[in-house]
């Protein structure tokens, strides 16, 4: 066995390791997503409560939503199979990275891509980043083999193409500079040809079936979270100090004449993926520099290439490498944001998970089964009850601009379930009048979640007594699992790791 093979196997044992560690962490979102492929499973459509006239695109990624329902068809919980899909993505991503290239160039981008800890909550947490990320890595290889005049598939970039545009908007600005770059050399070809026929229908039946069921193109997640024309300097600062030497690395490229032309399309591949998010500002959420990971292994990639270059003086090339993976790795590590994810797993599980669960073993009737939330995740899906998201995510009525009030007024729900900072009752809740919304209801809880975050639940008189006994159990089991350590720390998750 060769060291590039020796040094391979050792990255998937960390790999393995660094899975294992994050795996507990799962976003609320993903259970969204899972309550969306469930349904279209169990024959309701892609709607995020059954019979829902008025449907709202409120998943995160079709491609990846179509993907959880087809294993749902067969009976798999689609929030396991998205968690497993990710981690598959992630190791597709590294066995990428380290065939794309030979010797010090896949060392160092394996290493940077194994040992920055926060690709595994990534990979790990149930959303469609890891396999985005993969997506964009592949067109950024096949452009770079263009660009090197070596032998591409033809059939792969239209096709790349169409898969990035279905798992995520900004995905498809990312692979542009590989398509174009592979369509400028290859437009002519029969397979080429093929390709982009495939990929037309492909695309033409994605836009028409999109605006047939939702009325627009867009994600309702990411037209939330998108705002007007600006400049996000605080998160193009954060994330460019956390890839700095990777960002350096990329562009020392353009010093080689040999590699410039390489080095030109990997920084405009970059270029491609953060100017949007930087101008309009990232999506909500973007713990751990989520979507800035989408371009990290084409990051690493380019890193490794320019360490490769270096190979005339050996200790200058080391001590490069070894400096731009240990400031990778030692950034991840002390990321700000590591403590609050680290620990949602557990935290949304002894408490949201709770709750749902609560109130899918509640005595109360199916006609009145109906909760309003502003979490549209965890406990939607764990309860099976119809609800109301007044976040207006996944309600088509507060997404046409009616106010939360009335809906959740309209829906008259048996329980509604309130986040709050602390341990008193909020005024409002995105634009839900709280205290003029709970009159007549019977106070629940709170419960705690975690330091500075707390769930109030509200349920009515007639059902409060069966929702209150469940409830109240369940929470008490879950921080009998989990404990009763509400705080939002590094050393929190690694207790729990130890246990």
């Amino acid at each position: 066995m060769n060291r590039l093979a020796v040094t391979a196997a050792g990255l998937l044992v960390l790999f393995a390791f660094g899975t294992w560690m994050a795996w507990s962490y799962v976003t609320d979102a993903t259970f969204v997503d899972a309550r969306y492929a469930q349904n279209l499973a169990e024959g309701h459509g892609l709607v995020y409560n059954v019979g829902d006239h008025n449907p709202v695109e409120g998943f995160t990624s079709l491609l990846w939503t179509l993907w959880q329902s087809l294993f749902a068809l067969f009976g798999a919980d689609p929030v396991l199979v998205a968690q497993v899909t990710g981690v598959a993505a992630g190791v597709a991503t590294l066995v990428l990275l380290m065939r794309a290239v030979d010797g010090a160039a896949a060392v160092v981008a394996g290493c940077a891509y194994v040992l920055f800890l926060p690709a595994y909550f990534h990979l790990a947490g149930g959303l469609e980043t890891g396999l985005v990320a993969l997506v964009v890595l592949r067109m950024a290889v096949l452009g770079m083999r263009v660009v090197e005049e070596r032998h591409v598939v033809d059939l792969e970039p239209p096709l790349l193409l169409v898969l990035a545009a279905t798992l995520r908007p900004e995905a498809l600005i990312a692979v542009l500079p590989g398509f174009i770059v592979w369509f400028r050399s290859r437009r002519l070809s029969g397979q080429a040809r093929v390709g982009l026929t495939i990929a037309a229908v492909l695309a033409a039946g994605c836009v028409v079936w999109t605006i047939v069921q939702y009325s627009h193109l867009v994600p309702k997640p990411w037209s939330d979270a998108v705002g007007s024309i600006g400049f996000d300097g605080a998160w193009l600062w954060s994330t460019v100090v956390v890839f700095a030497p990777l960002l350096l690395l990329t562009v020392a490229l353009l010093t080689w004449p040999e590699l410039r032309r390489v080095g030109v399309f990997f920084c405009v591949t970059v270029l491609a993926a953060g100017v949007p998010l930087v101008l309009f500002g990232p999506p909500e959420a973007d713990a751990l520099h989520r979507y800035a990971f989408t371009v990290f292994p084409v990051l690493c990639l380019a890193s490794g290439v320019a360490v490769a270059a270096m190979a005339g003086v050996r200790f200058v090339q080391a001590g490069v490498g070894i400096l731009a993976v240990g400031w990778v790795a030692v950034a991840g590590v002390m990321s700000p944001g590591l403590p609050a994810v680290a620990n949602t797993g557990v935290d949304l599980e002894r408490t949201h998970a709770a709750i749902g669960r609560a109130l899918a073993d509640a005595d109360v009737p199916a006609g009145a089964r109906t909760v309003a939330v502003a979490d549209p995740g965890v406990i939607p899906y764990y309860s099976g009850w119809n609800a109301v998201d007044y976040s207006g995510r996944n309600d088509g009525l507060i997404a046409d601009g009616a106010r939360p009030d009335s809906v959740v007024r309209t829906h008259d729900p048996a329980v509604i379930v309130v986040p709050s900072p602390g341990e008193n009752i909020p005024d409002t809740v995105h634009d839900l009048d709280i205290p003029i919304a709970v009159a007549g209801y019977s106070q629940i809880g709170p419960f705690q979640a975690r330091s500075g975050s707390w769930q109030f639940v509200f349920a009515k008189p007639e059902w409060a007594q069966q929702v209150e006994v469940k409830v109240r159990a369940a929470v008490a089991r879950g921080e009998q699992q989990y404990g009763n350590d509400y705080s939002v720390t590094v050393n929190r998750w690694l207790n729990s790791l130890k246990d």
